[in-house]
């Protein structure tokens, strides 16, 4: 086998892994403190945000994990234009 032959069996050998791994990453979450600091709210706020269903979260144990994207919706969902309630 040449070498280039060896570089390209190698390349795609690297991209196939590539492909497969990002099928089974996991989804990056937030905790309860990071999710509260990114809103500028409390701890307890973001809490009850949580458990009015305002915000969607999963538990794990008796820790609070938010997807950053569930963030960005509530924000898109409760901004605020000026003039405009």
């Amino acid at each position: 086998m040449k070498i280039e032959e060896l570089e390209l069996a190698v390349a795609i050998g690297d991209r196939i892994a590539e492909r497969i791994e990002s099928r089974f990453s996991v989804m990056p979450t937030l905790t309860l403190d990071q999710a509260a600091e990114a809103l500028g709210v409390s701890n307890e706020k973001m809490r009850q945000l949580c458990n009015d269903g305002k915000i969607p979260f999963i538990r794990v144990d008796k820790f609070y994990r938010i997807k950053p994207g569930d963030i960005n919706h509530y924000l898109n969902q409760h901004y605020h234009r000026e003039g405009r309630p």
